[in-house]
């Protein structure tokens, strides 16, 4: 009798092994595996040989677990028939499958969630030991069920979602296997290629254009005030562009002698693109076409505004500054009390990005310039406040008709 009560205890920790192991390998994550295949360590790397042969890791584990456990109840059985007979067959039954229940499942599995990696290490040896043992018996049962799976047809493995590489991405951060910098870095390039190129362009409102009839004398001073190395050249009309004039050639133009030439004999022909055009498709044309600024027209063929590379640059890595740019490197800055100082060039997507707003709108590739005189309906002053749901703003300066900056008092009900 005591020999039978000892092999049962070894089959109820068996029973608490198989389930243990069976959580601790289900429940290793993507970047755990990757962490593990990195380590120069024989269990490491056998910890990820099995989690990727899945289907005989589980049928091995089950096997086991479910011999165990039926040779457990057959011991239980026979030891209750011979102290008691029938009538205590079922009190032991029903008090093994309690034993069972919460020492050899719920308890392990419990322990394998919280420490599946130092789990799957100390059990994947034995484990791997019981695929060549159990190896003819795993055959069979794999046959038999790959064969009943056909029959249901299989299902057509898909690629990993946009969603599902976000959560990777999140687990890694958590996990220390990447920076928080990086992590962002990654969900940048992520939804990169997702991304319009008019989420990042220029508006139109906010366009910096020179008329093709002007000379060269004429333009050159302006276009050197501006700071822009590249500038966009009407004709007629400040929507109808017709070509892109360097710096770089302007000043050749000038110091050739031909001031009094109008610019629009030395622009370059623009590229169109539609507003609906992904930054990375863009980003490829830049390259092919070996240029740095595009013309982005809306649905109508009309203008909508402009994209440089730069733009699609720092979309990953954040603002580029030239040695000749001023002005504060912050497009938004905290000023104290839920009130911000937010430059008008500054996208409505990332200001509820950043902020972490709720705004109700579905189209936020928009500037905030943009956004307040469609809003307004008219060209702002200095000192115009305009309320919405999400917060107020002010305008704080313009420059000519152009807005520069305004200030924005957060509605505390907005946040997130």
């Amino acid at each position: 009798m005591a020999l039978h009560i000892v092999i049962i205890i070894i089959l109820i920790l068996l029973s608490a092994f198989f389930s243990a192991a069976e959580t601790a390998f289900t429940s290793l994550s993507f970047v755990q595996i990757r962490t593990l295949e990195g380590e120069n360590r024989r269990v490491s790397r056998l910890v990820a040989s099995l989690f990727k042969a899945s289907d005989l890791l589980l049928t091995t584990i089950l096997i086991g677990n479910n011999v165990v456990n039926i040779t457990a109840s057959a011991l239980t059985t026979t030891l209750a028939l011979s102290l008691g007979g029938s009538h205590v067959v079922g009190v032991a039954t029903g008090l093994l499958t309690l034993v069972i229940l919460i020492f050899g499942e719920i308890t392990p599995k419990q322990l394998a969630i919280n420490y599946n990696v130092e789990i799957a290490k100390m059990s994947a040896y034995p484990i791997k030991g019981l695929t060549y043992l159990l190896f003819p018996v795993v055959t069979v049962v794999r046959t038999i069920s790959s064969f009943i799976t056909r029959l249901f047809g299989k299902r057509k493995g898909t690629s990993l979602s946009l969603e599902s590489l976000m959560h990777v991405v999140d687990a890694a951060e958590d996990e220390g296997v990447v920076e928080e910098w990086e992590g962002a870095l990654v969900q940048k390039v992520l939804h990169f290629s997702e991304a319009p190129v008019k989420s990042v362009m220029t508006h139109r409102t906010e366009v910096f254009s020179l008329d093709g009839e002007l000379t060269l004398d004429e333009a050159f001073p302006v276009m050197v005030e501006s700071g822009y190395a590249r500038v966009p050249v009407f004709k007629d009309e400040k929507e109808n562009i017709v070509g892109v004039l360097l710096l770089r050639d302007a000043l050749a133009a000038k110091v050739e002698g031909r001031g009094g030439e109008k610019i629009a004999l030395f622009s370059h022909p623009p590229i169109y693109v539609p507003e609906s055009r992904k930054l990375d498709a863009m980003m490829v044309q830049f390259q092919q076409e070996k240029l740095q600024l595009a013309v982005v027209l809306d649905e109508y063929g009309g203008l909508s505004g402009i994209v440089t590379l730069e733009d699609i640059v720092e979309q990953l890595f954040g603002e580029i500054y030239d040695e000749h740019e001023t002005g504060e490197l912050l497009r938004i800055k905290e000023e104290g009390d839920g009130t911000f100082l937010i430059k008008a060039d500054t996208t409505m997507q990332q200001i509820k990005d950043d902020l972490d707003l709720r705004i109700e709108r579905e189209d936020l590739s928009c500037t905030l310039a943009a956004f307040l005189i469609e809003e307004m309906g008219r060209i702002p002053l200095p000192g115009d406040k305009i309320e919405f749901p999400f917060g107020q703003f002010t305008i704080v300066s313009m420059k000519g008709r152009r807005i520069e900056s305004a200030r924005m008092k957060v509605n505390q009900n907005a946040l997130h």
